[in-house]
């Protein structure tokens, strides 16, 4: 009976997803303000009933085949009735509310922008330069006062890799403001810092030439260093040369090398899977050795696809903390820029869409109590 109940409530769930679907595709593309009142006030509050947070249900409607709105847009369309339920009584066209929900986080700086375009008499082009280049002085305001360009949200995009940080021309350099930003929200000053994975460098780099993480120690390891600062050790034979409980925070980076290769099919790909997670398994569990109680460990990695569908590297690793009693404390989105892109094997079939965007997960090591 309870696994006749359960298919009976899944069926249900789905119904429930088609009949919004087809509602939603009935909306004009142009008419967010009516799209996002039927998102706040019909579909959340359904998918809650269900247990479905609104952004799972927003992605999942997203994924349909053959629904119209990307999952983008149904976000913005969302925050921008939440913000504006009665954009009607505004001064402006509704497009400005539209910019301003979308681009401006803090409430009181959305007023602030409102009042301006009232009194001016702006046109939406010079509302929307006018946050563009407030956001480009505030970052270049950050940069003074930090010396990197913190992220507020949880997208890390950087067009170009700042020069400071790491060597040019290495294969898979990270951006060095991504390792700031990492060591800015989860690490604390005079925290003792391990990159076991150190590449050229860009971890030592971003500590050495910025004067407000300046005070954070690093040690790097590397099967081939690139410079006297990073120690020779292969980390899955000789795990990481640090004692036991006496690190902060462990960033690691992998290089594609350490992902198994595969050629297309479900019994490689299971072979690579397997492979890849037990040299996962075996760093994390130093990671775990060598962190104090509430010491952090952020790990890079992606999903991969092919043929054979898709190997979910953030979602296994992250079973994998969890075993060994880690909290999960962030994850954050890092699209690709430029002419690196991850492989995809293409065969004949199903032709699987490319990775374009990392993630940095980060785990808290829970306390013992006794």
């Amino acid at each position: 009976m309870a696994r006749a109940s359960t298919t009976t409530a899944r069926q249900k769930s789905s119904s429930s997803l088609d009949t919004l679907v087809e509602k939603l595709n009935s909306f004009s593309a142009d008419n967010y303000w009516d799209l996002g009142k039927f998102l706040v006030e019909k579909v959340v509050p359904t998918a809650l009933k269900e247990g479905i947070y609104s952004e799972q249900i927003l992605k999942k409607m997203a994924e349909v085949p053959g629904f119209k709105f990307p999952f983008q847009m149904l976000k913005q369309c969302q925050m921008f009735y939440t913000y504006y339920p009665n954009v009607e009584k505004k001064p402006l066209p509704e497009i400005f509310y539209f910019e301003l929900a979308t681009k401006v986080n803090d409430s009181k700086q959305r007023e602030a922008y409102e009042k301006m375009a009232v009194q001016n008499k702006w046109t939406i082009s010079d509302l929307q330069k006018k946050i563009r280049d407030d956001e480009l002085a505030r970052r270049s305001d950050e940069r003074t006062q930090y010396g990197f360009e913190l992220k507020e949200k949880t997208i890390w995009s950087f067009d170009i890799p700042d020069p400071r940080f790491g060597k040019s021309g290495v294969k898979g350099r990270l951006p060095g403001q991504i390792v700031a930003n990492a060591l800015f929200y989860y690490t604390k000053p005079g925290a003792r810092i391990v990159d076991p994975m150190a590449g050229s460098g860009t971890t030592g780099d971003v500590v050495e030439g910025t004067e407000f993480l300046s005070d954070r120690k690093v040690k790097m390891y590397d099967i081939e260093p690139a410079d006297e600062r990073i120690t020779r050790a292969n980390i899955l034979q000789t795990g990481i040369p640090e004692e036991t409980a006496s690190v902060d925070y462990v960033f690691l980076d992998a290089p594609s090398e350490f992902f198994s290769q595969t050629n297309g099919g479900a019994a490689s790909a299971a072979a690579a899977k397997a492979e890849t997670l037990l040299k996962f398994k075996t760093i994390t569990r130093e990671a775990s050795r060598i962190l104090k109680n509430g010491g952090r460990v952020s790990i890079i990695a992606e999903l991969v696809t092919g043929s054979f569908g898709v190997i979910d590297y953030p979602f296994e690793i992250s079973m994998l903390m969890k075993d060994l009693g880690f909290v999960p404390i962030g994850k954050v989105y890092l699209p690709r820029h430029g002419s690196t892109r991850s492989k995809v094997i293409h065969t004949e079939g199903i032709k699987p869409m490319i990775s374009d965007c990392k993630e940095l997960l980060t785990f808290e090591k829970a306390a013992i109590i006794s």
